[in-house]
């Protein structure tokens, strides 16, 4: 379901870079370990201990540029999981612009600074994903055009990171991918070199397997893109299993898990995660408490009502889905079009055609998401089972 166009490209700059730097620039320091406390609390969703512990580090390191940018990623998770939400997005910005001010008197001594250009980089890289989560493409191109020139300047200096390798991994999966389903996109990447989709893959998968600090970052990556990209629901289970069972308090790694689930087609199981969630949901947790999650939440638990045969109990959930999409869309997006097809699927087993047929025309009155068009014409005319 994470189909929209504006929410994959959003991906795209930030991917170039951003999981790479997460933790990997940490290679540059005698005891990356000392950070490792507060990156959990990131990952956890425990944001107030994170802002104690970077704020702390600040202090005790003024001139190391790592405190100022997990002091930023804090700000960041909070936009990851909600990223239609604005009111993080000036501290933000502001917390980038302190690191990149810091990496920049650094590279004023010594241009060759390793730990500078990388959390430079990074700062940037981040900096443009929120740009392109806002619209501002133009913008977003020049961040992740120049992060990507400081990435490489860096590789020279330490060609031998594993973990450096993921950062080139993603940018030749996404540099392939998003140009060739994303038209609009192709003249922006004009200024950039050109990508390598399987190449990028395997990269990114020897990440996994040989990254001293970016194992967290590599699973993620791959869990995103089998989901979304490759429909490989299988490995997508195994990298988000992994990161769920490590950081249980983070929405994005638990949708991802039960997401896998509902691929694979182990409906049972995914409907007690996507029902856990929706209890988050309601119980406004730290980080589940907003109209998205309930949303994707309400669709999944729909899907695998439908998928179990246990009608009667779908329908509240499917019109509870249904009233959201219009309170949360100005415009039709992949959910509106894919609950209608839920709706339509409803009335179906339910024996009303003329119902269903309703709901299946208004796919088809919509713009094309994905497959929703074939699925729609193919039900308007077999129906349902």
């Amino acid at each position: 379901m994470l189909s929209d166009i504006r929410i994959k490209f959003s991906f795209f700059f930030p991917l170039i870079i951003i999981l790479f730097f997460g933790n990997s620039v940490l290679n540059g320091q005698e005891n990356p370990e000392i950070l490792e406390p507060g990156i959990n609390c990131i990952y956890g969703m425990q944001f107030d201990s994170a802002n104690i512990f970077f704020s702390d580090y600040i202090k005790k390191n003024p001139s190391d540029p790592a405190g100022y940018f997990f002091s930023s990623m804090i700000e960041w998770w909070k936009i990851n999981v909600n990223k239609n939400d604005v009111t993080s997005d000036d501290i933000f910005l502001s917390k980038v612009n302190t690191t990149i001010k810091v990496c920049d008197d650094l590279l004023d001594v010594n241009e060759r600074n390793f730990r500078a250009l990388f959390f430079k980089g990074g700062a940037l890289g981040y900096r443009g994903l929120v740009r392109s989560l806002r619209d501002s493409w133009l913008q977003a191109a020049e961040d992740g055009k120049q992060a990507l020139n400081l990435l490489q300047e860096a590789l020279e200096i330490k060609p031998e990171s594993k973990d450096a390798l993921l950062g080139i991994g993603i940018y030749n999966y996404f540099a392939e991918y998003v140009p060739e389903y994303y038209p609009f996109i192709r003249p922006l990447m004009i200024i950039f070199p050109k990508g390598d989709r399987i190449k990028g893959l395997m990269q990114i998968k020897e990440a996994v397997n040989g990254a001293v600090y970016a194992k967290t970052e590599s699973m993620y990556i791959l869990a995103y893109l089998n989901i979304t990209y490759e429909k490989n629901y299988q490995e997508a289970e195994y990298y988000s299993r992994k990161l769920y069972d490590k950081y249980p308090e983070n929405p994005v790694f638990e949708k991802y898990f039960y997401s896998s689930l509902v691929g694979l087609s182990r409906f049972p199981e995914a409907l007690e995660g996507w029902l856990s969630i929706l209890k988050k949901n309601r119980d406004n947790k730290t980080a589940y408490g907003n109209k998205f999650v309930q949303r994707e939440a309400l669709y999944y638990i729909s899907l695998c009502l439908l998928k179990t045969e246990r009608i009667n109990e779908a329908e509240s959930y499917l019109f509870e889905c249904y009233e959201l999409n219009k309170q949360i869309d100005s415009e039709a997006t992949s959910y509106t079009a894919y609950t209608n097809l839920l709706l339509g699927m409803f009335y179906d087993i339910k024996g009303d055609r003329n119902k269903a047929s309703y709901y299946y025309d208004a796919v088809l009155s919509m713009k094309n998401f994905s497959n929703s068009h074939a699925e729609a014409e193919k039900l308007k005319k077999n129906g349902y089972r």
